[in-house]
């Protein structure tokens, strides 16, 4: 693997451009053979041996973390036909899922699969759950070995809907600006969720909670700060969690919110709760 690629694809600030960068790169799949028969041959002579990679595993694949960086995470998967094949054969219909990132796909043994492509309304800073819309398939295709392709999440997912033999796939991730993840209904289309793409967006939502919880009244405008955060919801959450420590002194900040915030969701929301906390009056100012 050439490391001086990678680390290269930290200064392509473009998402879409690295991921093509990316697809370049994982052209020559040459580097993975060798990577694990050095950890096999290694397991063979001491089985305590940890091999320098976090493991990485679902109910339908187990990987190995090659390289996880801010700006790329790379993964060697195995996708288990056998329990693709049971999952399949649940009764239940299951979701759809549209990460927010780009996956750069190299099916380096693509076992026969065929794929189901689907689309939704794209995922970004401004997303809104009211504007989500549904999410349709748009075809099914097989996998030869050696494909590459190349999902743009925030508007793009694929299924593997069959597979003859397990495959070995080499991942990569590629951050981008939305926020959130989302899950649509593989039955209907129907939106049912989203959630954080950034699991430090999630640490600071908890951490804003605890600090609340335990009462920690010193810990106001550290919370306050994160009112300028990047994520809509980080923001709003961090809001609740102010009022909750001291109303009074969170009414100049959801004041600020509720008509200088950049998503209408957050705008909305600060108004409802203006009024609720002041009355209309308060709104009114707020105008």
């Amino acid at each position: 693997m050439d490391k001086g690629r990678i680390a290269a694809l930290a200064d392509i600030g473009d998402p879409d451009a690295r991921a093509q960068a990316t697809r370049e790169l994982l052209a020559d799949d040459s580097w993975i053979g060798p990577l694990i028969a050095d950890a096999a041959k290694t397991l063979r002579r001491d089985p305590l041996f940890m091999v320098p990679m976090r493991p990485a595993r679902n109910d339908l694949r187990a990987g190995l973390v090659v390289v996880d960086r801010p700006y790329l995470r790379l993964t060697i998967d195995v996708v288990h036909a056998a329990a693709l094949a049971a999952k399949k054969n649940r009764p239940r219909s299951g979701s759809i899922g549209f990460s927010g990132e780009i996956n750069v796909i190299r099916f380096v043994k693509a076992g026969g699969a065929v794929l189901s492509l689907w689309e939704a309304p794209p995922i970004g800073l401004d997303f809104r759950a009211a504007d989500a819309g549904t999410c349709r398939e748009t075809g099914r295709r097989p996998v030869a070995d050696g494909e590459s392709l190349v999902i743009d999440g925030r508007r793009e997912s694929f299924v593997i809907e069959a597979a003859r033999s397990n495959l070995l796939l080499v991942n990569a991730t590629i951050r981008t600006e939305a926020p959130v993840s989302v899950e649509y209904d593989a039955a209907t289309g129907a939106y049912l969720g989203c959630s954080a793409v950034e699991e430090g967006d999630s640490r600071l939502q908890m951490v804003a909670t605890l600090a609340r919880l335990l009462e920690a009244e010193a810990a106001f405008p550290a919370i306050a700060a994160l009112l300028d955060h990047r994520s809509f919801f980080v923001r709003w959450h961090a809001m609740r969690e102010l009022i909750a420590i001291d109303a009074e002194a969170a009414l100049p900040y959801l004041r600020l919110l509720s008509s200088n915030d950049p998503h209408m969701d957050v705008r909305e929301a600060a108004r409802a709760t203006l009024d609720l906390l002041s009355g209309p009056a308060a709104v009114r100012e707020a105008a």
